[in-house]
């Protein structure tokens, strides 16, 4: 009896103490430091001008004592020896790619000799990203694109598997506790409010690129008071989610085929380019051709089944950056697949893509897909469906709803501050069309536009000329940056060889 009492009471006490360990290492907003995974920062780490660490933050911005979820932060620290200007936040692209894996390499190089010298610079690795927890890697995805590279499914058989992947990952996270409905924008903005708050930063600057843009443009809505200026590079229209995704891919390529249709001299060299290619798609998907393509995580060459399918998701990835994209459809219509082999893109998994992540925020905003956003009934209707091999735009989402249920995002508020805003954008870009910027900035009252000529995406990644005007306007965000580089970029349509 006694040593069964004594038993209970050690059992008690031990429970007691676990209990408190637990909550110890449950300290919300608290910042602790660990050794960063990146062995690029170790001797920046070891002088004290990086900080790598991790912090829980609520997993619902509106219920603080709630459920948390736990980000990594790395920090680059000031080079001089007193800072003269608040820091700067940075948000890549996707989503679903890693900021830190996006950002830190940059920094430790050039970029952080012209970012450092007068503040800190903070990359918050958002929820469901590699570094922070969750991590909403899908076991067994990549595995799965690599074994059907060999094969010529039709797209629905395509995305079938990947909606039975899909549906084990979904069942396995909710399983573990994991509110895949907090993984959006909202959350994300709120979550970057919270840890600069708890970093002791009051006011700082951001960057977005491409779906960080997005990011960006959350914070303008629900934290302005924060920002001191922003820039958006490759400006999404939040409004619009990904509703566009397969009419804007058309519309471009229907430009693209008129310009070349109407002149005389492109129309001869690239004669009736619309309708072989089209027929090259269709033509593909029913006999393949095989060729041997190196992935470049393993370095590993695979025998490909080139279907049509595979070319629509090559060129849906091409348009990002190919501003000649007549060019490219000139050589796979003539049986010339080497830009395929030499650059093989998304044809390819993206290692270590969070692709929980990147469908929670893009099915939380596609939640009511209409006919419309998916024209199936017109010619362009297998190119679609290639292209949601890719995993993004309507037709894919709409079928990935059923295994992937997330909460319906509230209506958006209109974005309307007085927060300097600097907005570089490319000329060509099918995603984040130069239109939607150009609305964006007109509502702003300190916005400035800038579209590049002959750039389709991203400007900062086409050389040092958006980067130089984005660390002016940083430095003084009061005035528009110097723009004359910008006249080294010239479009002009070039002819086959």
């Amino acid at each position: 009896m006694y040593r069964s009492v004594k038993n209970a009471y050690f059992t008690l006490l031990l429970s007691f103490f676990v209990l408190l360990g637990c909550q110890k290492n449950k300290v919300i907003g608290e910042f602790v430091k660990t050794p960063s995974p990146l062995s690029i920062t170790r001797e920046l780490e070891d002088s004290g001008m990086f900080v790598f660490g991790h912090m829980k933050v609520p997993e619902i911005a509106a219920n603080p004592e709630g459920k948390t979820v736990e980000l990594a932060v790395a920090i680059f620290k000031c080079r001089a020896d007193s800072v003269s200007q608040d820091p700067l936040v940075l948000c890549a692209g996707g989503p679903g790619l890693s900021n830190i894996d996006d950002f830190v390499p940059g920094l430790v190089g050039g970029l952080g000799n012209l970012f450092l010298n007068t503040r800190d610079v903070v990359i918050i690795e958002s929820r469901g990203l590699k570094y922070s927890k969750p991590y909403l890697n899908v076991p067994g995805f990549e595995q799965l694109q690599l074994s059907l590279l060999e094969k010529n499914l039709t797209a629905d058989q395509t995305i079938n598997m990947y909606l039975d992947t899909l549906q084990v990952a979904y069942d396995r996270f909710t399983a573990q506790g994991i509110d895949l409905s907090a993984i959006n924008s909202l959350e994300i903005s709120n979550e970057i409010a919270y840890v600069m708050e708890q970093l002791g930063y009051e006011h700082f600057s951001m960057f977005g690129t491409s779906y960080g843009t997005e990011v960006v443009q959350y914070m303008l809505m629900n934290h302005a008071d924060r920002l001191n200026s922003v820039v958006l590079n490759g400006t999404m229209d939040i409004s619009l989610g990904g509703y566009h995704m397969h009419t804007s891919l058309i519309e471009i390529l229907e430009s693209l085929f008129d310009t070349i249709e109407a002149d005389p001299i492109y129309s001869e060299a690239y004669p009736n380019l619309k309708k072989r290619f089209l027929e090259k798609i269709s033509e593909l998907n029913v006999k393949p051709e095989t060729i041997q393509i190196k992935y470049l995580k393993n370095e590993q060459e695979y025998d490909v089944k080139l279907n049509g399918n595979r070319i629509a998701v090559w060129l849906f990835h091409q348009m990002y950056n190919n501003t000649q994209i007549q060019l490219s459809i000139h050589k796979i219509v003539n049986g010339d697949f080497s830009e395929i082999i030499a650059s093989p893109g998304i044809i390819f998994p993206i290692p270590e893509f969070s692709t929980g992540l990147s469908l929670s925020v893009f099915l939380s905003e596609t939640s009511d897909i209409k006919p419309e956003n998916i024209p199936l009934d017109n010619e362009y209707a297998e190119l679609i469906k290639g292209t949601s091999l890719s995993m993004f735009g309507p037709y894919f989402w709409r079928q990935a709803y059923k295994v992937w249920p997330v909460k319906s995002r509230e209506a958006i508020k209109p974005i309307k501050t007085n927060v300097p805003i600097l907005m570089l954008g490319g000329k060509f870009d099918y995603l984040c069309r130069p239109s939607y910027a150009k609305q964006f900035a007109a509502h702003q009252e300190n916005a400035y536009l800038y579209l590049f000529d002959d750039v389709a995406h991203s400007p900062v990644d086409k050389g040092s000329c958006a980067i130089m005007m984005l660390k002016e306007f940083f430095d003084n965000p009061g005035k528009a940056p110097d723009s004359s580089c910008m006249e080294e970029f010239e479009y002009k349509m070039l002819l086959p060889e």
